[in-house]
């Protein structure tokens, strides 16, 4: 796996571990879903790193994150938000987050972006459908 150019990648493990993604010289973007606990671990050592969902990923120990130095994207549920920002600490270089719940409320959601320290305010709600142009 090491030796493939893949920079995104989309895994479901049953079973197994992270090792063959160790020391990844091309790997950029990671979308993990797990059944059984998993060490993340091994992408420290995984070089140019940006990107990472783990909300579908059963996560020994989501503190581990705290020590990714170049992460830029982080996507978890909610349960997972809630166990880093109790104990851990959030990646250094970290610009995007997702709280990937599909049935958060509002309020959830601008609870997870206080927590976060974003000043979410009252947020801009949109609702209805693009119709194709006619003309």
């Amino acid at each position: 796996m090491r030796a493939l150019p893949v920079e995104s990648l989309g895994v479901t493990l049953h079973g197994g571990d992270l090792a063959p993604l160790e020391g990844h010289r091309h790997l950029a973007s990671l979308d993990l879903a797990t059944t059984n606990p998993i060490d993340i671990t091994p992408l420290l050592t995984v070089p140019n790193l940006r990107g990472l969902d783990l909300s579908r990923a059963n996560v020994r120990d989501l503190t581990a994150l705290a020590e990714f130095p170049d992460l830029r994207y982080l996507a978890l549920n909610g349960r997972q938000w809630a166990a880093l920002l109790d104990h851990g600490g959030l990646p250094p270089t970290l610009a995007a987050a997702r709280l990937a719940e599909a049935e958060a409320s509002r309020d959830e959601a601008l609870s997870w972006a206080e927590r976060l320290g974003l000043a979410a305010g009252e947020p801009l709600c949109v609702t209805g459908a693009i119709a194709p142009d006619n003309e």
